[in-house]
């Protein structure tokens, strides 16, 4: 069977668009109560499932990038791009899952058992990213002390007392919160609109 060709027009409009959607969805973060400031909750992501499936799984991975560098340049960064940075690795690790199954099956029901192994890949790599890069390198670019950080969460949670431990009280758990809101939008989403997809979406991936 022929493989679709990646970069043609069509697939990058559809992947403009996806990452402009990306993008705004991108500005509109929640933050809860339960968690450390530092930490907050958008759909972004939905938009980058979305263009897996009505593109190619490599589209997904492109959005992601594109989204960053896109909320960078046009709103600028609070994180020192700290951020930003930190959310191309999760979202990766998150619909990594993802690709690989689309690779091979596009049933609605692989697409979910998909999903569900990304929000324990994001949780994963969150935990590990978090724990060796981006908390160190967030508290240097702020000029803050790693122990400050561990403080915003041992403030919320008195089981919280080094760095370790907000790894495993608050990111982790943050990380499949944010997943599951995810997928679960995601999944009500491409449920509702299954029917156009099976028009939309290539007829081989390469």
């Amino acid at each position: 069977m022929e493989k679709t060709k990646f970069f043609t027009t069509q697939n990058l409009v559809k992947i403009a668009l996806l990452s402009a959607v990306a993008t705004i969805l991108f500005q509109f973060k929640i933050k809860l109560p339960i968690f450390p400031s530092f930490l907050d909750i958008d759909i972004s992501d939905v938009s980058i499932i979305v263009g897996m499936i009505t593109i190619t799984p490599a589209a997904g991975f492109i959005i992601a990038i594109l989204k960053n560098l896109l909320a960078g340049i046009i709103f600028g960064s609070a994180t020192g791009y700290v951020g930003e940075f930190a959310n191309i690795i999760i979202s990766s690790a998150y619909i990594l899952p993802l690709a690989i199954c689309l690779r091979s099956r596009r049933d609605l029901k692989s697409i979910c058992t998909a999903v569900i192994l990304g929000i324990v890949s994001m949780a994963v790599t969150g935990g590990f990213m978090n724990y060796f890069i981006m908390i160190p390198l967030y508290a240097r670019v702020f000029g803050m002390s790693v122990a400050d950080i561990v403080g915003m969460g041992t403030s919320i949670y008195s089981g919280i007392t080094d760095l370790f431990t907000l790894i495993i009280y608050s990111i982790i758990p943050f990380n499949i919160f944010k997943g599951t809101i995810i997928a679960t939008v995601s999944v009500i989403f491409l449920k509702s609109i299954y029917p156009a997809l099976k028009m939309l979406r290539p007829k081989s991936i390469g």
